[in-house]
């Protein structure tokens, strides 16, 4: 379902305007300043000395009542610590450019997703800042610096919102406050950012450069930008959906070039490479036992796996079916065993014993046409114990909804899958092997040379072929991340029933 007809491709003009208006704004601004100043200052830009807005700085920065205004106030502190307390927006008429640029970019924060709120919006505005740089608005040093301190506290705040999410629910705002290893500082890279020359586009550059984000971020540019000022009616459903989705996708540290994505919403998995792009369906947990959203790296396949029943399908599923037919287990190649991997015959008095003590017994089914795993099944490492396999359920991958397993994936043509993945690896002499060992089920290991990203998210609108497509809530998580991001009282998305 799409959500609205009028966004469909996204023209090349519209970033060329925007870069065109965004350089025409900067000029006139900075003409205006200019013109400003030197009438009245004779090329004064304020009318404090560098010395006493230096000890202003330190007094606020150091002031507590100040610092629970900040959003990441160790961060601030640094900022300054690193620049020798010196003032980085009160500059001189001739370097208003990064000033500018800043306030230009807190203008536009819903063109990526993110809330105005959340960057000081009482202190940091337009007339404000002609006011800083204006001789006749004797401002005084303490006005000037709180200025100065929320604009520097906005900024760090979009960088660190735009590269990491505001919303996180594995790095809270007070760690990446506290400073992260090896990751992005933001008051280096701030630091940085000022003096490039286009500040504006390089805190552009931490966004997460992922197909789906770089493409959703492309659709909210044209509907809170240029479709709005082109007065053109968006739903805010709409809207809120794609920033949603584009907060969860912050949240992945995801660089490479070659990944697998799997997006549990649309069912589909795309394996991403710099030459081509290919789309294979998969059937996902269901509501009552989800596919988590996870970051790992595929290390190897296996072909003719033993598939561990989980405990809670063992007990809950497979001891009742054994009760009711003795020869359940044996008929669909499965074998019990103790905790010693001692084997367990089933009769009557044995699945009396193991349905008295359940957990001190699994387990395994051995490699077939009728193993749960399939042919081959793909390793990574993850806390939750699941996996990316075949199936010998086959009819499944027909269904449009396919939210069926206890939580790992099934992949289609997961044959085709895996021989791209070696062959991808650089090791196409073994494909004669590995079609040798999927064919007869016999059990190999194919390690990767690199191994291979992977991603499990959780999107409920993507871009597909240049198209905006909804996906159905499946496990009820919008309601949860839109309450965070816009409030519980203005909350618009519903639960799809698609």
């Amino acid at each position: 379902m799409k959500p609205h007809n009028r966004a469909q491709s996204i023209p090349e003009s519209y970033f060329n305007k925007t870069i065109l208006v965004i350089g025409f704004t900067i000029i006139l601004l900075q003409l205006a300043f200019l013109f400003d100043v030197s009438a009245n200052a004779a090329g004064q830009l304020y009318v404090q000395s560098k010395d006493s807005l230096r000890t202003e700085l330190g007094k606020q920065l150091s002031d507590p009542e100040m610092q629970k205004r900040f959003n990441f106030p160790k961060t601030v502190k640094r900022f300054y610590d690193y620049g020798n307390l010196q003032t980085n927006w009160l500059r001189s008429e001739e370097n208003s450019g990064p000033t500018v640029m800043a306030m230009l970019l807190l203008d536009c924060v819903k063109q990526y997703g993110l809330q105005p709120r959340d960057y000081h919006p009482e202190i940091l505005t337009f007339e404000k800042m002609h006011s800083m740089f204006s001789a006749e608005m004797r401002l005084s040093a303490g006005q000037k610096i709180e200025f100065e301190l929320m604009l520097t506290d906005a900024m760090v705040s979009i960088i660190n919102n735009l590269h990491f999410g505001a919303y996180n629910p594995r790095l809270s705002r007070r760690a990446i406050d506290n400073g992260l290893k090896d990751e992005l500082c933001a008051e280096i890279f701030l630091h940085s950012a000022t003096a490039s020359g286009d500040l504006m586009q390089a805190v552009l550059t931490v966004q997460p450069k992922i197909d789906q984000y770089v493409q959703l971020q492309g659709y909210m540019k044209l509907i809170a930008g240029q479709y709005t000022c082109d007065s053109y009616e968006t739903p805010e459903e709409d809207i809120r959906l794609i920033a949603i989705n584009m907060e969860r996708l912050r949240w992945l540290t995801l660089e490479a070039n070659s990944y697998l994505h799997i997006n549990i919403p649309s069912f589909r998995l795309t394996y991403y490479t710099p030459f081509k792009t290919s789309e294979y369906k998969v059937v996902v947990g269901k509501p009552s036992a989800p596919t988590p959203t996870l970051e790992s790296m595929i290390g190897f396949l296996e072909t003719g796996a033993d598939w561990i029943v989980p405990q809670n399908i063992f007990i809950k599923e497979l001891l009742p079916r054994a009760q009711k037919d003795l020869a359940y287990f044996e008929n669909n190649h499965m074998a019990v065993y103790d905790l010693q991997e001692n084997f367990v015959p089933i009769t009557n008095q044995s699945l009396l014993l193991i349905r008295q003590n359940p957990v001190k017994y699994h387990a395994r089914q051995t490699s077939g046409c009728d193993n749960a795993l399939g042919k081959v099944v793909f390793r990574f490492r993850n806390r939750y114990d699941i996996y990316l396999h075949d199936s010998p359920e086959q009819q499944y991958f027909k269904r449009k909804k396919r939210a069926f397993s206890h939580g790992c994936i099934r992949v289609s043509d997961a044959e085709q899958l895996a021989i791209s993945l070696i062959e991808n690896d650089q090791q196409g002499d073994r494909i004669p092997l590995l079609k040798k060992a999927l064919r007869s089920y016999s059990k190999q290991k194919f390690i990767l040379k690199t191994p291979l990203p992977i991603i499990i998210t959780y999107l409920t609108i993507t871009v597909e072929d240049e198209l905006l497509v909804k996906h159905a809530d499946i496990y009820l998580q919008d309601k949860v991340l839109e309450s965070k991001m816009y409030g519980q009282q203005n909350q618009l998305t519903k639960a799809s029933t698609k």
